[in-house]
């Protein structure tokens, strides 16, 4: 999801498997201008049910979970912004995570197991924290914003017992109370209004993309 000062776009990530290697496929609920390909896969054309129901067969294409490929999909995000808006620069980069557990911190017994090898595979395949760390170090200072709870106990995202989704609230909350200065940063930065002089650019790029090709006077 980017942040467009005025609206919000859309896009919804799986992962499309054709018999080699897995690429990721955005759904969207935009279009690219003409000349400007992006380099994931996708569209706009597709319903909403679709994206939603993901994973479902389209053409001789298997949809699968996008996390499997791009659990943050951050670089996606940054892309297709480049995509949408090429001559502006990358200014505000907000990054909302479900909430993390660090099992390593509490398990300290060393396991060789198949059975502790193959979740450990996953959990690397699908980490989202170290792809937090190249943004947070490259991006320039107030540009780039992760937010992500620390759990004390794993849950599952398809949890629904009322007790576990009560404690998960409790401790978003605690998240939010200690991290409150940056909380009001993001939302003064996202309040910011548009000075005259982008407003103005603004209108002379909308009215050059709208004349472009066409010829100011008409052949009689």
């Amino acid at each position: 999801m980017s942040w467009s000062h005025a609206f919000y776009d859309n896009a919804v990530s799986t992962t499309i498997n054709r018999r080699m290697m897995p690429k990721a496929f955005v759904f969207r609920n935009y279009g690219h201008f003409p000349g400007i390909h992006s380099h994931y896969l996708g569209g706009c054309q597709y319903k909403m049910w679709q994206a939603i129901r993901a994973p479902i067969c389209i053409g001789n294409g298997l949809h699968q979970e996008g996390g499997l490929l791009l659990n943050s999909p951050l670089a996606l995000a940054m892309r297709e912004c480049s995509c949408l808006w090429p001559d502006v620069p990358l200014e505000f980069i907000v990054s909302l995570g479900t909430g993390c557990y660090d099992s390593d911190v509490r398990n300290t017994v060393t396991h060789t197991s198949l059975k502790t090898k193959l979740p450990n595979i996953t959990n690397s395949a699908t980490d989202t924290e170290e792809v937090h760390i190249t943004p947070d170090g490259l991006l320039p200072p107030d540009t780039y914003f992760r937010f992500n709870p620390v759990m004390c106990e794993n849950i599952p995202l398809d949890k629904s017992r009322n007790e576990k989704l009560d404690q998960l609230q409790l401790q978003g909350l605690k998240y939010i109370e200690r991290n409150e200065q940056r909380m009001k940063k993001v939302a003064k930065i996202l309040s910011q209004e548009k000075t005259t002089l982008q407003k103005i650019n603004e209108w002379i790029k909308l009215k050059t993309d709208m004349y472009e090709g066409l010829p100011f006077f008409s052949k009689l």
